[in-house]
């Protein structure tokens, strides 16, 4: 009896001691298994390369490159390390296989776009998801310091974000933000230096209208596993996030970036940081809420 209380309370300080490490769980899935997973979801292939337009992406559409053709085309195969900075963390010949899928509905909104009022008429529902199988599996550590550059480059610092947030150990880390839009368009609405640069281009009553509209959820996980990378980016602006729940479902995510608490005081560090660096150019991130799954699909596309 007291070898089994024993054991018991090795277990609970076990699972205790993984809560305050930040729960380590990441997602794990190959490239054979998100080929399928895109087929569920009954997305269009397309070849690694191919344009694709709007409307591919509001159909959803996915592309991956298995062994073979990174065998043939190697140097495709850098410049798309080299545009997402990671060719000096990955080295080619240690990658296997990776794949990308994404659908976007509501695109024609952001279209519609002219002027500050407009962003209340946005309708997004979408996601963007990527995963990268290595040979080697010591790149978690390397991995999660290009992650913290790149957060570094948004004004984000890791020291400010909880262990909900960002973890990182020898064999596997992660990033996830969530950003709640309602609670966004109300960190915007009080940051007086955005508003008085609305005040002089836009009827600010109205701008203000618009944004205490806004409902949704925009959310992104970045996660190493070993030899697996997952990335997934997407949520919903004023209206229901179907697409992007039937992707976390679809592979699996072991952790929904979006159940994670938005980190108020980062977004308003952030934003603040923004205002002073870029001016009156700020006005951009007033559309962010609106546009972030869309402009990630175009960015990261292969």
């Amino acid at each position: 009896m007291k070898r089994i209380k024993v054991i018991a309370c090795v277990l609970a300080a076990s699972l205790l001691a993984g809560v305050f490490a930040g729960c380590s769980k990441t997602t794990k899935i190959t490239t054979e298994n998100f080929i399928k997973a895109c087929e569920k979801l009954k997305l269009d292939e397309i070849d690694i390369g191919d344009d694709f337009d709007n409307d591919d992406i509001e159909d959803g559409v996915y592309a991956y490159a298995d062994e073979d053709y990174i065998e043939d085309y190697p140097d495709d195969v850098e410049t798309f390390l080299s545009d997402l900075r990671l060719d000096d963390v990955i080295d080619v010949d240690d990658i296997t296989s990776f794949a990308m899928a994404v659908k976007c509905t509501g695109l024609d909104t952001i279209e519609d776009i002219r002027e500050p009022d407009d962003i209340a008429d946005v309708e997004l529902d979408g996601a963007f998801a990527f995963q990268m199988q290595l040979s080697d599996s010591g790149y978690a550590e390397d991995f999660m310091d290009y992650v913290d550059d790149m957060l570094d480059l948004a004004n984000i610092n890791t020291k400010d974000l909880t262990n909900k947030e960002f973890f990182v150990s020898k064999n596997e880390g992660y990033f996830r933000f969530h950003i709640d839009v309602a609670k966004f368009a109300k960190i915007v609405l009080e940051n007086d230096d955005i508003m008085d640069f609305v005040d002089e281009v836009s009827d600010a009553d109205d701008f203000e209208d618009a944004l205490n509209s806004l409902t949704g959820d925009v959310s992104v996980s970045v996660e190493i596993n070993g030899t697996n990378i997952f990335v997934i980016v997407g949520g919903s602006v004023n209206s229901k996030p179907t697409v992007y729940d039937s992707f976390i479902k679809a592979f699996g995510v072991s952790n929904n970036p979006a159940k994670v608490p938005m980190n108020n005081d980062v977004v308003t560090d952030t934003l603040d940081e923004l205002v002073d660096d870029y001016g009156r150019y700020v006005f951009g991130m007033t559309a962010m809420v609106g546009v972030t799954v869309a402009a990630t699909a175009f960015q990261l596309r292969i």
